[in-house]
């Protein structure tokens, strides 16, 4: 039976891994993308890499006008939080937006590509590159059907002046809220920044007289921010598994993924829509209104990510069926997936359905292992890594008297196959007395075949919400542990290798192999009756799980190896008190 407990494990997380659709985005299989020509695909979305720079001219408050409309004005938001760029265009459509690293996370928003589309470990998360300050983008904007044809309303605003800004900046403090006020043609718009939050409010008045609707739309996606961990690939094809476009509509999340190299056309969800997003691994971009929409769209279209060599899918989120005049309160965010900032959007926190939390049978427990995992770190101010490492002691601790039970079932099991083989010699042709002499013979030696499996079924959920939280939280991005592991979030690559291999990738991580030594030694305690086509099975998925997480984060393979050490002397230990 301990065989039997063996490959069901082996099965349940090969299914996790391979079998399971709803999970395959996971394991960070996406095919390569290619630039087709016919396609449509934006030119490079680049002017040269983004600099800060200040005027060096004396610090005056703009006189008292309007400034004119037709021609493209930048004006740069400046919070604690992030600098943003944003255009008269769209009455205020942001064109540049950086994370700021805050005094409690400096190294968390470290590490980013810059507008030419490379990466380096010192360049700030930059979620939108400046584009040109075309209309051809709005990061939001109103979009106008007229005569069956949706157009944007992205025309260059008039901006009013304000005391606030200074040389074209306005800077917006710890505890500050102000006000940015444009207009054009049918549209009064006033922004509303927060230097306390990653959201902005757009109110819009507007009057489009003999239009047939209007839609709120965001088509400028969400830039990638991870490194490549394949040679072939400037942006990282682990963080292009997490990205897609959803919609909320009825208690019920639609989404729409691009997994090749061609866009996705717009699809259109009929059903009233509480908000849409876009997300890439650890940031993302929600969009809510004061007022459901009737529908929601949702598209992607390919983008020259690096000069010619990558195409990187450029996701669009809307929300329409507004009528043609009347206001509109939109409120964006664009940051970190930080659940505890997400929680507080919309009113039922049911905006944290993008986090890819499972399904809702295990979602409980992966909200508790995240609020596990923060509480330690916040109270205790200690390392990452040690979080984990106490939170595995933890686990082993609340799970060693179901392994204890499944290893003593096993046991009792092995005891009783002999004569569970007599039995079924003997009855081999009469199945119902083969099942009744079977069910007596359990009962008189006081075993069940199902008790060795049935601990490690209860642990499923636990284990699961472990995998999908240290894979994608933010908490361990950019946090080191000790010596070769920088970055809890990355693996832990310490040999780069001059080709990639299929499933294994372009370089050789510690952490994997030490975790495969230790399932190594769990199974030679638990395999030791086992034929030899069991366990050539088991190594064959010794050395799958090798494969497969040396391309993983290195938190999650350092809980599942410091997990597994403890599991193998526990093992040990019932072994030895036998």
């Amino acid at each position: 039976m301990s065989t039997q407990r063996n490959i069901l494990a082996a099965i349940l997380i090969f299914g996790i891994f391979m079998l399971i659709p709803q999970y395959m985005e996971m394991i960070g299989v996406v095919p390569e993308m290619e630039y087709d020509d016919g396609n449509g695909s934006h030119a490079a979305r680049q002017t040269g890499p983004q600099v800060d720079t200040y005027s060096a001219t004396p610090s005056v408050p703009e006189k008292n006008h309007l400034h004119s409309a037709g021609v493209s004005e930048i004006l740069t938001i400046i919070t604690p939080l992030y600098k943003a760029n944003i255009s008269s265009y769209g009455g205020g459509s942001v064109v540049y937006y950086k994370i700021h690293e805050t005094k409690n996370q400096t190294q968390r928003y470290v590490g980013g590509y810059d507008s030419l589309g490379v990466y380096s470990k010192a360049n700030s998360v930059v979620l939108l590159h400046d584009i040109g300050h075309t209309s051809d983008y709005c990061a939001p904007c109103l979009s106008v059907k007229d005569e069956g044809v949706f157009k944007k309303h992205n025309q260059a605003f008039s901006r009013k002046t304000s005391i606030d800004i200074i040389n074209g900046v306005l800077e917006v403090g710890e505890g500050e809220v102000k006000e940015i006020h444009y207009e054009s043609d049918g549209v009064q718009k006033k922004l509303i920044v927060d230097g306390d939050s990653y959201s902005i409010n757009h109110f819009f008045d507007y009057d489009f007289k003999s239009a047939d609707e209007v839609e709120v739309a965001w088509t400028s996606g969400v830039f990638p921010s991870e490194p490549s961990i394949n040679s072939s690939l400037s942006y990282s094809a682990d963080e292009l598994s997490y990205s897609s476009a959803y919609a909320y509509q009825n208690e019920s999340l639609e989404s729409i993924t691009q997994n090749s190299q061609v866009g996705l056309p717009a699809e259109v969800f009929n059903e009233k829509t509480d908000w849409v997003a876009i997300r890439t691994k650890f940031f993302g971009m929600v969009m809510l209104t004061d007022k459901k929409s009737n529908y929601a769209s949702l598209s992607s279209e390919n983008f020259l990510f690096r000069g010619d060599d990558d195409v990187l899918p450029i996701y669009s989120a809307g929300m329409g069926g507004y009528p043609s005049r009347g206001q509109l309160n939109v409120t964006t965010y664009l940051g970190p997936l930080d659940v505890d900032r997400i929680d507080l959007l919309g009113q039922d926190k049911s905006v944290s359905s993008i986090m890819n939390f499972g399904w809702s049978i295990i979602q409980p427990f992966s909200r508790a292992v995240l609020w596990t995992v923060k509480t330690i770190h916040n109270s205790l101010g200690i390392n990452y890594g040690f979080v984990l490492i106490i939170i595995a002691l933890l686990m082993r601790v609340i799970t060693g008297p179901l392994t204890r039970k499944s290893y003593e079932s096993s046991a009792k099991m092995k005891i009783v196959a002999p004569l569970q083989k007599k039995v079924q010699e003997k009855y081999k042709n009469d199945p119902q007395r083969l099942q009744q002499e079977m069910g007596k013979l359990w009962k008189e030696h006081g075993v069940n075949p199902v008790s060795g499996c049935l601990p490690m079924l209860i642990q499923w959920p636990i284990l699961m919400s472990f995998f999908i939280v240290f894979r994608s939280t933010i908490e361990f991005r950019g946090a080191s542990f000790f010596g070769w592991i920088s970055d809890l979030s990355q693996p832990d690559y310490l040999i780069a290798l001059p080709f990639d291999i299929p499933l294994y990738g372009g370089a050789v991580a510690i952490l994997p192999i030490l975790m495969g030594i230790s399932m190594f030694l769990t199974m030679k305690i638990t395999m030791q009756a086992t034929d030899d086509t069991q366990k050539t099975f088991m190594y064959f998925m010794n050395v799958f799980f090798i494969l497969i997480f040396n391309s993983f984060p290195s938190g999650l393979t350092l809980y599942y190896t410091i997990f597994n050490f403890l599991s193998y002397q526990q093992q040990l230990s019932i072994k030895n008190s036998k």
